[in-house]
């Protein structure tokens, strides 16, 4: 059997409306880390076939679409408006730029069980 895995998928889409769509479709699938970066988990025939439908949705010439696979959402670095303040996330989960914790009900902490 397929385990599942975690993947990042981005795109770059040309048209507003085909942009609308991708990202609609993404938001069903997986966690936006950024507006055009998703967070998904899938085994390989999952993301293959989620791959295909997204392939559906773009203009071949116009757009891009790319799907990188990861150990799992603990090996992120973030940093940035959308993370906790502008922190450095790292790999062990440590905020690197302020001293405090992040909150405990963060999505962060939730995707990676981290307590």
């Amino acid at each position: 059997m397929d385990n599942p895995g975690w993947y990042l998928i981005a795109y770059d889409i040309a048209a507003p409306l085909r942009l609308r769509r991708m990202h609609r479709r993404l938001r069903r699938e997986g966690m936006a880390l950024q507006q055009s970066v998703f967070l998904v988990q899938h085994t390989q025939a999952g993301i293959a076939a989620l791959m295909d439908e997204l392939a559906s949705l773009m203009h071949r010439r116009e757009d891009d679409l790319r799907a990188y696979p990861i150990p799992g959402p603990d090996e992120i670095w973030l940093r940035g408006k959308g993370v906790m303040d502008g922190a450095l996330i790292m790999p062990d989960g440590k905020d690197r730029v302020h001293s405090h914790e992040p909150p405990t009900r963060s999505w962060w902490r939730r995707l990676t069980g981290k307590k």
